[in-house]
């Protein structure tokens, strides 16, 4: 802020200020706008600390105790669970299947042909 006063100077107060907007900043979760003091920052996400859950459970969590993938919150034993079900990350958490099935073209028949 600038003021502007000289003794001499018969012009009246000039001031001068600018003002800064801030950003509203919303949840990753809930999309509302999160206030300073309830902000929590993930990588490039913003939380509310109360929306800051396991995407299985609901569990909320914490910056120590959640893992994430394919931008999804975990508690730790939900993403160990899912991972070790299908014993990778993409089929585990049902973003990928793990192998393709064979058509009935590609299973070998077990008949055997009669002449």
């Amino acid at each position: 802020m600038k003021i502007h006063t000289s003794a001499s100077d018969s012009s009246p107060l000039t001031r001068s200020a600018s003002v800064r907007v801030n950003k509203t900043t919303k949840c990753a979760a809930c999309q509302k706008t999160v206030y300073p003091l309830e902000k929590l920052v993930v990588g490039e996400h913003t939380y509310h600390k109360n929306c800051f859950a396991c995407s299985h459970c609901s569990t909320k969590l914490n910056l120590w105790n959640y893992a994430s993938l394919h931008g999804k919150i975990y508690c730790k034993p939900h993403y160990n669970q899912l991972f070790k079900a299908k014993g990778n990350y993409d089929e585990g958490f049902g973003h990928r299947p793990h192998k393709e099935l064979p058509s009935a073209d590609d299973v070998p028949s077990n008949r055997t042909r009669r002449a």
